[in-house]
């Protein structure tokens, strides 16, 4: 029997106890910025103030395949860089020391499940279509070709799943009235 490993998104209750386990400024820069704008850990670390765009609350990089994408700029994101590229004009972490320190951080936070920079990738994926985001523009952020690679990209943890039907089954569906007869005498 072949083991696949299936990247599992972080739960909301995972993403707070990751935060709250940061002890320094740098951990709490590489988490919120990598939960934040779903960056890849090689666009992230060789990330620069000339490819932030303040006025637009964006950043412009060139990802995989020299490809040229925007990723738009959260609150809490837009937050870090700035107090971060105060005294800096580059990330000066390599993806390993980023790996490294987001493990650690994991391990304070004594998540069981594997915490990587693609699984918070993942994570903001699922997230901002969980709160209602378009998967086209998803597609865009993330810097995908095809819109097959955000579909495989996106697996529902099974409490979003158990949420999703809630809310959708939940509903009460509104009563339809049959109104062919008052179009027949109208």
């Amino acid at each position: 029997m072949v083991f696949e490993y299936k990247r599992e998104p972080l739960e909301e209750n995972e993403i707070l106890a990751l935060r709250k386990a940061c002890t320094t400024f740098e951990e709490e820069l590489i988490i919120n910025v990598l939960l934040e704008t779903g960056m890849r850990v090689s666009e992230f670390a060789k990330l620069s103030d000339e490819e932030i765009s303040w006025q637009r609350n964006c950043i412009t990089t060139i990802g995989k395949g020299n490809k040229r994408r925007v990723i738009p700029l959260s609150k809490t994101a837009r937050f870090y860089l700035t107090e971060y590229f105060k005294d800096n004009h580059k990330i000066h972490l390599s993806p390993r020391i980023i790996q490294m320190r987001l493990k650690f951080v994991a391990d304070r936070a004594r998540i069981k499940k594997p915490v990587t920079p693609h699984v918070l990738r993942h994570t903001f994926a699922v997230c901002y279509l969980h709160r209602g985001g378009n998967v086209r523009a998803l597609q865009g952020i993330l810097g995908h070709s095809s819109l097959i690679t955000t579909d495989v990209y996106l697996n529902y943890s099974g409490q979003r799943v158990i949420e999703d039907f809630q809310k959708i089954w939940e509903q009460k569906p509104e009563p339809k009235r049959d109104n062919s007869l008052l179009n027949y005498l109208g």
